[in-house]
């Protein structure tokens, strides 16, 4: 009985110590292996550009159109050679995000736990959401936060303002157009009901002008992070969402805009701070959250609280608008959707 005893848990110590070292060492060393040729494979064809993102002047403006040519034709290599469901291409320098973006149809979690070749993978791939079309208004991708520190994981500190500041800018390109996006806000948000109300981030596309700043306005009071990029009806914007670990079932959102046409690509770094009164979750307060904000945009506005906005609703140009002025105060109104459903995206 004895030497059984000691047979069978010998096998048991081998088989956990065999999973361990799978899912510890030999899967992300895998992984990574994959990964790094679909990355050498995009900058084989140009998909990677020379300049840092973060650097600011205007050094780099020349050869813009010419760069961005290479970086599209470099996703639609991809998408000949590699898998047609690669859509597009993210990166963020000075962090570990450098991936290719998935699409699927009709599901588009397809890639949740599949990698960019469509095989198995805990570590899934960075995809779509399915109700916000490729290069439409606002674009939300997905990606799984590995405490491994890959895939998304970095996006969960990037409510610390000294991070942003690393880092300001984004490369997002697609097979149709290639685009620079500078950082505008990063939110924490809960998903589950008993946390407080849920904020329906899923909108690809908006109805009017107003409901595109009032989605905005609803993004800009939760920010953590100020970081004076300015923002309008005209802008194409990017989300980039993952699981946070503050609370469970948080998510860590990067909300950024598209440069526009002849825009300079520069951030002004120093101007990028902690935002005040950043509307957080009523768990995150232990209660209701503080009643700051006005429930709409247009009233928040008037009372010039908003000094990032800069086009011109109701004929006004808002972009001197008065930082310090004292705001209406009100209970904050979420957004509202029928089929989001942000539960099974970490």
């Amino acid at each position: 009985m004895l030497i059984l005893l000691t047979v069978f848990f010998g096998l048991v110590f081998v088989v956990s110590g065999g999973v361990l070292l799978w899912e510890t060492v030999i899967n992300p060393q895998l992984t990574d292996n994959t990964l790094g040729e679909v990355q050498t494979a995009f900058e084989d064809a140009g998909g990677i550009i020379d300049i840092p993102l973060s650097v600011e002047g205007d050094a780099a403006e020349d050869g813009r159109e010419q760069e961005y040519a290479r970086r599209t034709a470099a996703v639609k290599k991809l998408q000949d050679t590699v898998n047609k469901d690669i859509c597009g291409w993210i990166r963020i320098e000075g962090t570990n995000i450098n991936f290719p973006v998935l699409r699927s149809f009709p599901d588009d979690e397809y890639y949740l736990y599949r990698d960019y070749r469509g095989e198995d993978s805990r570590y899934g791939s960075i995809f779509l959401a399915g109700n916000t079309p490729l290069n439409g208004d606002n674009q939300l991708l997905h990606g799984h936060s590995m405490m491994d520190g890959r895939m998304f994981w970095d996006l969960t500190n990037f409510g610390d303002a000294e991070v942003v500041r690393r880092s300001p800018m984004i490369q997002y390109d697609t097979a149709e157009e290639a685009g620079d996006w500078k950082i505008v806000a990063v939110f924490k948000t809960n998903t589950y009901p008993s946390q407080g109300e849920i904020f329906y981030y899923d909108k690809g596309a908006f109805a009017s002008p107003e409901q595109k700043m009032q989605f905005y306005y609803e993004v800009m009071k939760r920010s953590m992070v100020d970081t004076g990029v300015d923002l309008n009806e005209n802008d194409e914007t990017l989300m980039l969402s993952t699981c946070s670990y503050e609370y469970d079932g948080f998510r860590t959102v990067v909300f950024a805009r598209k440069v526009r046409e002849n825009e300079s690509r520069s951030v002004e770094l120093t101007g990028i701070r902690a935002a005040e009164h950043a509307l957080m979750p009523d768990i995150w307060y232990g209660g209701a959250a503080p009643q700051y904000w006005p429930d709409k945009f247009e009233d928040a506005v008037t009372a010039g609280i908003v000094d990032w906005y800069t086009g011109d609703l109701g004929g006004t140009d808002r972009s001197g608008a008065d930082e310090n002025a004292s705001p209406e105060v009100s209970t904050p109104e979420d957004a509202t959707s029928d089929d989001f459903d942000d539960s099974n995206y970490i």
